[in-house]
Order: C-alpha cells, then sequence, then structure tokens
C-alpha cells in the first residue's frame, strides 16, 4: 500500500516536468574566447566560436526584450558598467547570444563613435537611445546595400526563454 502511495504522488510531478520548469536555462551574452571572421570582413564563423567563461550580460541583469526593436532593458547596475568605456572597454569586444546553452548569434560591441563601420551584428553599449537600454543592429552604420546578415535577433529558442520569464515583450 505505502509504495502505491508514493508512485500515485509521483505520477502528476512526472507530466508537470518539461524544459520550461527547469532551472539554470537562461539567455546570456557570453565574450569570445576565439573566433575567426570570414576573409576581409568582421563576420564571425559560427563554428569557429569558442565562448569565455566570462559573461558580459547574464540573464538575471536582462528586465526585457522587445522583439520588434531588438532592444534589451537591462538592470541600471549593469547598463552604468557597460556604458563605461574608460573602465569597460568594450569597443570592438565579440561577444555570443546563447540560449539553453545553445549559440544563437554573434556579434561586436561597438561604439558609435568610432570611426569605422561594421558588416555584423552589433551593439553600441553606450547608445542613447533610452535608459538602460540596448539595441542589437545588422551592421553599423547600418545593413550595407547588397550585404547579408543572417538575422537571429527573434530566434524561436531565445523567444521561448523570454516568454516563459516573461521578459518578451511586443
Amino acid at each position: 500500500m505505502r509504495k502505491f502511495i508514493i508512485l500515485f504522488l509521483m505520477i502528476p510531478g512526472a507530466f508537470a516536468c518539461d524544459d520550461e520548469d527547469i532551472p539554470g536555462v537562461s539567455v546570456d551574452f557570453y565574450a569570445l574566447a576565439d573566433y575567426q571572421t570570414m576573409e576581409s570582413s568582421m563576420k564571425i564563423i559560427e563554428s569557429s566560436v569558442i565562448l569565455s567563461d566570462s559573461l558580459i550580460i547574464p540573464y538575471n541583469e536582462i528586465i526585457y526584450y522587445s522583439s520588434k526593436t531588438h532592444t534589451f532593458a537591462l538592470t541600471e547596475h549593469l547598463s552604468d558598467i557597460l556604458s563605461d568605456f574608460e573602465e569597460n572597454p568594450l569597443g570592438r569586444k565579440p561577444f555570443a547570444v546563447v540560449a539553453d546553452g545553445e549559440l544563437i548569434y554573434t556579434g561586436y560591441f561597438w561604439y558609435g563613435f568610432m570611426s569605422s563601420g561594421c558588416d555584423w551584428v552589433v551593439i553600441d553599449p553606450i547608445d542613447y537611445s533610452g535608459k538602460n537600454k540596448i539595441t542589437v543592429r545588422l551592421g553599423y552604420p547600418g545593413l550595407i546595400e547588397g550585404d547579408q546578415i543572417p538575422d537571429k535577433r527573434n530566434d524561436p529558442r531565445l523567444l521561448k526563454i523570454l516568454i516563459k520569464d516573461r521578459k518578451l515583450i511586443d
């Protein structure tokens, strides 16, 4: 009888578990330890990416993500760190967005005041579009006509996690 009761109590738990209930599922921005680019380009070859152990933007510092504007709102603490380009020089620093341990896309932190362009995904860490917000853009100063950059900013694996945690807007 005791075994029957224990089994009966375990059955609902077995059906209640799915990947949305597993702790540690997150969206994080990592620094890159190593990578290669396409010839004469800043385009990162994603199969060459080796992630660093260094987290640039941990998931708990992300307040929300706008799928329409591709903007992440960050905690004020982290925003202050990212925008302090004297203490934390992020210019031209490569990053990877990782969702649940899977590489989603790569890019560069790219200061808007730099005179050179970039033909890959970029984030200006001192962008003045809104307090505590960073926007993921395709190229700097914009997408060059005829050039192609894969747009993975709204990858379903990324959005699934953000939806689950109510961090996705629009």
